[in-house]
């Protein structure tokens, strides 16, 4: 780790408060000071890991991790927008997200009909299905934002939902990264299968756990909330 240089050692160290503080405001029970703690880490943790990760992204000229990042910054962005604004209500906030994941969407699904054209990755071996994905995904979200924006924001568990699933993802990025992609930065005998995938699986059944919960029960409800 000394070998790292400094940019690289700040991005280690705000990657694993990201996952140890998003890890807690899933583990706690939501409304607590305790998750309002632990989620005001993992925001300002996220937004440092993600600025980092961009900038390692566009100095390598690595395509699909910018994408990543960028994806993951308008997940945490529109995550943390929705539980800070009062119910039924957006702003121009949201509508310049839309379009920013919108407008990164048609970028991905421009790369992934390039390397379809060309036949043959662009760089770093990375298919063009998953630029396809990755499109798919941000016009998903998009034209979700769309219907929000047309409604006039959301309520009640469906606004606690969105602020969930959405910081919840920005989390999956983050820990699929960090187990997947950079393992090397920890000891050899933890770069096992089990412990590589346990922590991003964990992630997803947190996450729906919650979902369950806060969609068909009216735990949201509570006073905690």
């Amino acid at each position: 780790m000394s070998e790292l240089p400094l940019m690289g050692l700040a991005h280690l160290l705000m990657g694993t408060l990201a996952i140890i503080s998003g890890a807690g405001a899933l583990a706690v029970a939501k409304g607590l000071r305790l998750h309002r703690l632990a989620g005001n880490l993992f925001f300002g943790a996220m937004l440092l890991l993600i600025a980092s990760g961009l900038y390692f992204s566009v100095t390598r000229s690595i395509l699909f991790t910018i994408f990543l990042s960028v994806m993951a910054f308008y997940l945490l962005s529109s995550g943390w927008a929705t539980v800070i604004r009062r119910e039924g209500k957006t702003e121009r906030f949201e509508l310049a997200n839309c379009l920013f994941i919108l407008l990164a969407g048609a970028f991905a699904l421009g790369m992934g009909l390039t390397e379809t054209i060309r036949g043959a990755p662009l760089q770093d071996d990375v298919p063009s299905a998953a630029f396809f994905i990755l499109a798919a995904l941000a016009g998903l979200f998009g034209a979700y934002d769309v219907a929000v924006i047309r409604r006039g924001g959301c309520t009640g568990k469906h606004r606690i939902a969105r602020h969930l699933w959405r910081m919840c993802l920005s989390l999956f990025i983050a820990v699929t990264i960090f187990f997947l992609g950079n393992n090397d930065v920890l000891p050899e005998v933890l770069r096992t299968p089990f412990f590589l995938t346990a922590p991003i699986v964990a992630v997803l059944a947190l996450m729906v756990f919650w979902l369950v919960r806060v969609i068909f029960t009216n735990w949201y409800r509570t006073p905690s909330q």
